[in-house]
């Protein structure tokens, strides 16, 4: 199992996008119901520092789209959030600002 995230719209919200996480053999492993994916990645959590690193893109559903990173996990709370296009490249901070933490 890998290291995985999605981002993910409900029907009744459609223009509010959620992070989902976790190990998953596959991207498509860790979407659950009727949802719109706006793409993923995979990640690493480094909790001494507090950065959630977020890299690549999914094979199931293309790049993330971060216009929809909306809603995070509140044990995510006060990480620093950072993409890169792949791993060990040029990452850049991504903005947090109005997330909703559940």
């Amino acid at each position: 199992m890998y290291p995985k995230f999605i981002l993910v719209s409900d029907p009744a919200t459609p223009l509010t996008g959620t992070l989902v996480y976790g190990m998953a053999w596959q991207h498509k492993d860790l979407r659950q119901g009727y949802v719109k994916v706006h793409g993923g990645g995979w990640y690493h959590k480094d909790d001494a520092q507090k950065v959630m690193t977020l890299y690549g893109r999914s094979g199931d559903y293309g790049e993330p789209d971060f216009h929809f990173l909306d809603r995070i996990p509140s044990e995510l709370k006060g990480y620093t959030f950072v993409y890169a296009s792949d791993w060990g490249g040029e990452e850049r901070v991504l903005s947090l600002e109005g997330v909703e933490w559940f």
